[in-house]
């Protein structure tokens, strides 16, 4: 055997190492200082900023309109009993629509800052179910406005007798308004629960329809706790509807079960009992 030294070999050029070398180096390794990680959040936040600020502007324009239509879709009159209270409630309105049409940009934003962090198979399925979830809220949100808040105001109203006179304040009626949306858009986001729960294989279509009394006693206490007030009606009006959307997620998470089992299944394993 020889005692020469044996040569060391090259060090590896830059494009020849391989995707999980590590360097101790932030520059060749990819990881970004804490210091430059809360710069890129302080410029999401000013963007994010910046985008309800100018759609809040056009918010401005349209929320003469909305209160317009909100007042007629539900008590005919508002009563307003203070100087700022009309300007007031512009501003909050502006805002709130300001916020929702910024939305987009805020999670595009978000989403910037986040995707680096993130895994493949992560970032193939968060956009859709960001997407999805935008327009679940945006649907529940819409039947508040359109069916849920006219109906229980509706069905309030024929508690009065002749002798009593309907005041409802502006300030009320909107705070009213807003809270039932919000809700209308948490509950619309049962569907997307459970096809994801079952996606992961957290839950099944069988144990979500076998706990069907469960569902129910757990719906109705549900809107009890987002609905504003002790409003037994808007509970009701809420409960139906939410125990139909239950059982709508149960067919869609079935959906999502027999695709997931037909993602796992091999092409050959049907043949195996012929």
């Amino acid at each position: 055997m020889s005692d020469e030294p044996r040569a060391l070999p090259p060090a590896p050029r830059e494009f020849d190492r391989r995707p999980d070398d590590r360097s101790s180096d932030p520059r060749q390794s990819g990881e970004m200082p804490f210091l430059e990680h809360l710069e890129a959040l302080r410029r999401v936040l000013f963007q994010s900023a910046l985008a309800c600020i100018a759609c809040a502007f056009a918010g401005w324009w349209v929320a003469p309109r909305v209160l317009e239509d909100a007042i007629h879709r539900t008590i005919g009159h508002a009563v307003v009993l203070a100087p700022l209270e009309a300007l007031n409630e512009r501003v909050k309105l502006s805002l709130v629509i300001g916020a929702y049409l910024a939305l987009p940009v805020i999670l595009h934003r978000v989403w910037s800052f986040v995707v680096p962090g993130l895994f493949r198979r992560e970032r193939r399925w968060i956009p859709g179910m960001v997407a999805a979830s935008y327009v679940l809220f945006a649907l529940g949100a819409w039947a508040s406005y359109g069916y849920v808040v006219p109906l229980v105001i509706r069905v309030l109203s024929g508690f009065m007798t002749p002798s009593m006179q309907s005041q409802i304040r502006l300030t009320e009626l909107l705070g009213f308004v807003y809270n039932m949306a919000l809700a209308c858009g948490v509950v619309f986001q049962l569907p997307l629960v459970c096809m994801t729960l079952t996606a992961i294989g957290v839950v099944t279509p069988g144990f979500l329809l076998r706990q069907w009394r469960i569902a129910i006693v757990a719906v109705f206490l549900v809107t009890a706790l987002i609905t504003p007030g002790d409003v037994v009606t808007a509970q009701l009006v809420m409960g139906v509807p939410m125990t139909a959307l239950y059982f709508v997620s149960v067919g869609l998470s079935w959906l999502v079960a027999r695709r997931r089992r037909e993602r796992e299944t091999p092409a050959g394993e049907e043949f195996d009992h012929v």
